[in-house]
């Protein structure tokens, strides 16, 4: 082998070495810049729909909140209701993170956390409920929040529920779930202006009542 080929075959090598390192950096570059944007569409679409109904949030305002250009939402979601879907599921998956942080200690502290959840998305929550008959993405978003907040009463209540199977246990299930609905913080913080302060101390009189009952 001559030495002309030998050198052209080191300094190949030796470009192989240099890039491969080059590319990952690259590829895990544009990996982080396409999550940051997968981020930033969902966080706008999110805060939309803390101030807006569902119904009249548009991929372009999602896009100009977010500094991106609609095609680059639909590429990434595809349409509005994935968009909103993987949106609400990351929100959830946060909520619910922090719910149940609360899970462990107790039922006052456990309120204190669900109440904070209202303030921030209950009003949203009300909304998406007016208009679930007629778009089928607001009654998924309703129905999964139905089933966690259900799952978050069997945790938090568990030691004033009876064994499940019990006849009983769907009802004081139920109970508990309807004394602490988004809804029923609703109608004391909007309908009738309560402060966060009485609404607590309701919600938790309403609670602590089913407990005792079921002593």
């Amino acid at each position: 082998m001559s030495i002309l080929v030998t050198l052209n075959i080191r300094v190949y090598i030796s470009d192989m070495k240099t890039s491969a390192p080059k590319r990952n950096y690259q590829m895990k570059a544009r990996a982080k810049a396409k999550e940051q944007t997968g981020q930033a569409i969902i966080a706008a679409a999110v805060q939309l729909w803390k101030d807006y109904p569902l119904h009249e949030i548009t991929l372009e305002q999602v896009a100009e909140q977010a500094g991106v250009t609609v095609r680059t939402v639909l590429r990434r979601f595809e349409s509005k209701e994935g968009l909103f879907q993987a949106s609400l599921e990351q929100e959830a998956h946060a909520v619910a993170q922090q719910r149940n942080a609360s899970i462990a200690k107790d039922v006052p502290t456990a309120l204190q956390g669900l109440l904070a959840d209202y303030e921030a998305f209950g009003e949203a929550n009300i909304r998406t409920l007016r208009v679930e008959e007629e778009l089928p993405i607001a009654h998924q978003i309703l129905q999964k929040g139905r089933q966690f907040h259900r799952d978050w009463c069997a945790q938090v209540f568990a030691d004033h529920l009876p064994p499940q199977g019990d006849p009983d246990y769907d009802i004081r299930l139920m109970a508990f779930y309807s004394a602490t609905d988004v809804y029923q913080w609703k109608v004391l913080r909007k309908d009738f202006g309560k402060s966060k302060k009485a609404t607590y101390q309701i919600m938790h009189q309403l609670v602590q009542g089913l407990i005792e009952q079921n002593q």
